[in-house]
């Protein structure tokens, strides 16, 4: 059965839903307002981030309504500040606010030459090409037999790492914390989608894994902007022997949104020489 959407998840204003869902996971204590006896207000009011950020509660009801207003640098950063976010999402903000239009590919996104070259001299490292939206576009011997044969045995939906975290059985049975995996990519999409918010087809990507997976939106709308990169990934063979792997992102010069992901080994000694029998 086919599950809709929530209609807050397809609102035009996603600067809006940031700011409120940021301001409600705050405690009065976090900003260091005393709490007033007796208060049942789920995070922070209006008014307090508001008086946080040094703007008037008039013109923050607007920007937090989602109204078409593009407030300054220097409202952004008072606002970050309010709220106390990290560098990442500051970034993510900032991101939302500008609205910069996305660098649409002028040809289909495919594995050049060169990049085949490169997955192949990582082998026996697993590693992979994925596109702006995320799309697998190529993969290296071991990535197929570690993760999934996204050329051979998936659809062409379903060659994409957001679905493959989210909503592939592979992934659930692979990832020894697969919920936090998946929340982490989720959190990294919503970052991609900000910088391309014209692109519709970054929607239709999150449209299938929200009905592919309906807890996907619970994670979506609690806009996380801090997923733990670069932390080390437990993965569960077939075998059950559980290994330890570091991630490792490359971009793309010439074409920053398509990036290498590779992994090494977190113990002594190469991939090749742990047990991968699937």
């Amino acid at each position: 059965m086919t599950t809709d959407v929530p209609l807050s998840v397809r609102t035009p204003s996603p600067l809006g839903e940031f700011l409120r869902a940021r301001r409600k996971e705050l405690a009065p204590e976090d900003v260091g307002i005393k709490r007033v006896k007796g208060r049942r207000r789920v995070g922070l009011s209006r008014t307090e981030v508001a008086e946080l950020a040094n703007i008037s509660v008039a013109y923050y009801d607007i920007i937090e309504r989602g109204r078409d207003l593009r407030p300054s640098t220097s409202v952004i950063d008072g606002l970050a500040r309010a709220l106390k976010l990290g560098t990442d999402g500051r970034a993510h903000l900032h991101a939302l606010a500008t609205g910069a239009p996305s660098r649409r590919p002028q040809a289909p996104e495919e594995l050049t030459e060169e990049l085949e070259e490169l997955l192949d001299s990582i082998d026996p490292n697993p590693a992979y090409v994925v596109g702006a939206r995320w799309d697998v576009l190529g993969a290296n011997h071991t990535a197929c037999q570690l993760f999934t044969d996204w050329e051979g045995k998936r659809t062409k939906r379903e060659r994409n790492l957001l679905w493959f975290y989210c909503c592939d059985p592979a992934a659930r049975s692979l990832f020894v914390d697969w919920e936090q995996e998946a929340a982490d990519q989720l959190a990294l999409f919503r970052e991609a989608y900000a910088r391309h918010p014209d692109d519709p087809s970054f929607k239709r990507v999150l449209d299938e894994v929200f009905k592919a997976n309906p807890a996907t939106v619970e994670w979506w709308e609690r806009h996380d902007t801090d997923p733990t990169r670069g932390r080390t990934k437990r993965i569960r063979l077939d075998t059950g022997q559980v290994i330890q792997l570091r991630q490792l992102v490359l971009s793309v010069a010439e074409e920053p949104d398509i990036r290498v992901i590779s992994y090494f080994a977190d113990v002594d000694g190469d991939l090749d020489d742990i047990e991968i029998d699937l």
